[in-house]
């Protein structure tokens, strides 16, 4: 498989992501199962409130929804940029940057803030 062809599936995949989340918001499974909310509760709904321009809210849903959402969008861009120079750099790279051991550790931090925000 080609670097182009790499690329538009994964950007497929994120397109279909955001669109299914725009058209059918969803509850969460772990909630309704265990009555606890998970680190990323609320983040459906907060995706939801940024795609129709409703930051408040998406900040009260989920606080790390805005980083992530911009975070899929630059990604967005720099898979079509990758697209149109025929490259496959970008994912490899994201890969490298996010197996180091500090960047784990600040990933993991955050969902832990999350998960106690998300349940006080």
């Amino acid at each position: 498989m080609n670097a182009r062809t790499k690329n538009i599936c994964i950007l497929l995949v994120l397109s279909l992501f955001l669109l299914m989340i725009s058209l059918m918001p969803v509850t969460c499974l772990i909630y309704q199962v265990t009555g606890i909310y998970c680190p990323s509760c609320g983040m459906t709904r907060a995706f939801y409130s940024i795609l129709h321009f409703q930051f408040i809210d998406a900040f009260n849903y989920n606080i790390l929804s805005i980083p992530l959402f911009v975070f899929i969008i630059v990604s967005v861009f720099s898979l079509l940029y990758e697209i149109f120079k025929n490259k496959f750099t970008y994912i490899p790279n994201l890969l490298n940057i996010l197996s180091k051991k500090p960047v784990i550790f600040i990933i993991l931090f955050l969902l832990l803030i999350s998960f106690i925000l998300n349940n006080i």
